[in-house]
């Protein structure tokens, strides 16, 4: 590029030569160069000149000498600056190229003469791949198009043989006001810009700096939002084309309103699916309720922001506005801190959202029935079906459960009290459990049920397990229990118990139901570990007599086998020695209970009937009507019916299903 460059430079020296020049006098180089622009019809910026001949002013006019000036058109600056652009596109476009085409990247070595009030600044930049280095033609040449010729020439060289890429002093300046850089400050009509245009130097007139340019923007009024280090960048690259953004105000900035973020969700209308492990979708779990429990943080209100006054470059306040407050709207069941700022939940509960506040309602009401519009419901407080739970969903509940429709093959617990208005038909998958209450049921058929109280039914118990670690119920008019398994810790009383087609049933009062269960489970674990003991003492044995029989040896093998089944035989026997004594030890709290439990019949217990009190068994031969089993000194006594206790939730119940 600088071989195009010194053509250049040759060819304009050989057009200066060729006469295309005026010699001029006039009072001043100016007025010299203004009538030479009119004799060649160009603009004076692109003139040249050398003064011939200073003029002088005399003294009130006398001894006046006028200026003699030789003025020509300069080609060779303009033909420089057009080859400066020319020369930065192919720049750009060649080191695009050559990344996109991922080759040996190069860049010739760069001259760069800066003129200040401190100086004449030479900086050189060191090349890159296989680029040229910079050498003395290049320098010369920079300073030929821009007339300087008062430099330190060992400097020159001395920075062109080893370059530093940094300004080196190499000359004074020499003051020349008519070809130094000029700027003008524009500043925006919002007072928020302030842009300075500069008009580049003329040969080696001398470039602005940032002291310049600071005191321009002071005098044009601009007093803050100043960037120096930006203008300080600007200068040093030296590249006027574009203008300099030199100083920014600030803009206002708006506070933010007052919101209330909320902790629990309150849109409930995005529903999700779950997936199992197979990729398999549980359209019963629809996570509808959102459950909170006391404490709980349902909401934190984040208060407005103060607003932040802007300021313009010429130091003007632009006023900016705070934002709005709102109220903080909750509602029952909630509690609102002292500082009003957090709401937590007074009760455990679901959380309802409406006319925009949060309420904590301990009731949940499902209007219909418990399907795949409401999915699976799980509630910290008490839930109410307006309707049925249908095949295979789940209501679970901390407080009590009301279904005022029935319950088909599904699963219900409550830690309180389950009704069930219409009754259970379970086809022998429904499980029924209340863990601190007791089930209320207009009927039961083919289910589960667990109580921890009571039972009651008033119509009747078809073929179902029944457990209670109280009392079983069942004296409607048409009340009667048939088959399958009754477990009550104190009583069992129906108006019939079988049927005249001596169905099997069995009955079993005296022992809390929970124990009797413990007490199979253990005997079930106590039998699978008895067989699993068998078979390892007779590997032990078989080893054992293999080991005598080769005079006390073993192939390793073997020989470790024998000692993980001693280990393994040690500790199956220790565990069976504990089932034992937990086993011994509940049936001797059964032992030690009180006599107490009852099977009592209003109308008919039928044989096929098996009646269970503590450890004694009674089983029904014949027909009793208007009876009552009980025991007495260790042995099962027969006595007249007695009537139960029925409480006011039983009696609420039978109201209520007369009233429908």
């Amino acid at each position: 590029m600088s071989k195009l460059k010194d053509m250049l430079l040759s060819l304009a020296d050989e057009d200066e030569a060729s006469g295309n020049e005026i010699e001029v006098f006039a009072d001043s180089v100016r007025q010299a160069l203004e009538m030479a622009a009119r004799e060649f019809k160009v603009d004076i910026s692109t003139l040249d000149y050398s003064i011939l001949e200073k003029g002088t002013q005399g003294f009130l006019g006398v001894g006046r000498q006028p200026y003699r000036v030789l003025v020509k058109p300069s080609k060779t600056e303009d033909a420089y600056r057009d080859l400066d652009e020319i020369e930065k596109k192919i720049l750009k476009t060649s080191q695009t190229d050559l990344e996109l085409r991922n080759v040996d990247r190069y860049s010739d070595g760069k001259v760069k003469i800066r003129v200040t009030k401190s100086g004449i600044w030479l900086t050189i930049t060191k090349p890159t791949g296989g680029g040229r280095p910079a050498d003395v033609n290049d320098v010369n040449n920079r300073l030929y198009s821009l007339r300087i010729s008062n430099v330190n020439v060992k400097k020159i060289e001395k920075e062109i043989d080893k370059p530093s890429e940094k300004p080196v002093k190499i000359g004074d300046w020499i003051p020349n006001p008519e070809y130094d850089g000029t700027l003008t400050v524009e500043i925006t009509e919002d007072e928020m810009k302030a842009f300075v245009h500069f008009v580049p130097p003329r040969f080696a007139g001398k470039h602005m700096e940032t002291d310049d340019v600071l005191d321009s923007l002071k005098r044009s009024g601009v007093i803050t939002g100043i960037n120096q280090a930006r203008i300080s960048d600007y200068l040093e690259q030296m590249d006027y084309s574009r203008p300099l953004l030199a100083a920014e105000g600030q803009p206002p900035h708006n506070g933010r309103d007052a919101y209330i973020d909320y902790k629990v969700r309150i849109d409930k209308s995005d529903v999700s699916f779950s997936e199992d492990e197979k990729g398999q979708v549980d359209f019963k779990n629809l996570d509808l309720l959102e459950n909170v429990v006391v404490g709980q943080v349902l909401a934190v209100k984040v208060p407005a922001e103060d607003g932040i006054p802007g300021r313009t470059i010429t130091n003007r306040v632009l006023p900016a506005r705070s934002g709005k407050d709102i109220p903080f709207k909750y509602g029952k069941g909630t509690i609102l801190s002292d500082d009003k700022t957090e709401l937590s939940a007074e009760i455990n509960g679901q959380v309802v959202f409406q006319g925009g506040k949060i309420s904590v309602e301990p009731v949940f009401f499902v209007k219909g029935d418990v399907s795949f519009e409401t999915g699976n419901i799980v509630f910290l407080g008490s839930v109410v079906v307006g309707g049925s739970v249908q095949d295979n969903f789940v209501v679970k509940a901390a407080g009590n459960i009301e279904v005022k429709g029935s319950v088909q093959k599904a699963f219900l617990e409550a830690e309180g009290d389950i009704i069930v208005r219409q009754g259970i038909m379970g086809r022998e998958e429904a499980k029924i459990e209340s863990t601190g209450g007791s089930v209320y049921a207009n009927f039961i058929q083919s289910a589960n049920v667990y109580a921890e109280k009571d039972v009651l039914v008033s119509e009747g118990i078809l073929h179902s397990k029944i457990d209670a670690g109280n009392r079983i119920l069942c004296n409607g008019r048409r009340a009667r229990i048939v088959g399958g398994l009754i477990r009550a810790g104190e009583e069992v009383n129906a108006r019939a118990i079988g049927s005249d087609s001596f169905t099997k049933t069995e009955v079993r009062v005296g022992i809390n139901p929970k124990v009797l269960q413990q007490i199979t489970e253990l005997e079930s674990a106590k039998k699978q570990i008895d067989e699993e003991f068998d078979k390892i003492k007779k590997d032990v044995t078989t080893l054992t007599v293999l080991k005598n029989n080769s005079g006390g040896r073993l192939p390793q093998e073997r020989e470790e086998m024998l000692g993980k089944l001693l280990q393994q035989k040690q500790k199956t026997e220790n565990r069976l020695n504990e089932l034992n004594l937990v086993l011994e030890e509940l049936k001797a709290y059964l032992g030690m209970l009180e006599q107490k439990g009852k099977v009592c019949a209003e109308q008919t217990i039928f044989p096929g009937v098996d009646i269970y009190i503590k450890d004694k068994r009674f089983s029904i031969k014949d027909p009793y009507n208007y009876i009552k089993f009980s025991l007495e000194g260790g042995e099962i006594r027969l006595s007249e019916y007695e009537k139960p206790e029925i409480s006011d939730a039983i009696g609420k119940m039978t109201m209520a299903r007369r009233r429908r």
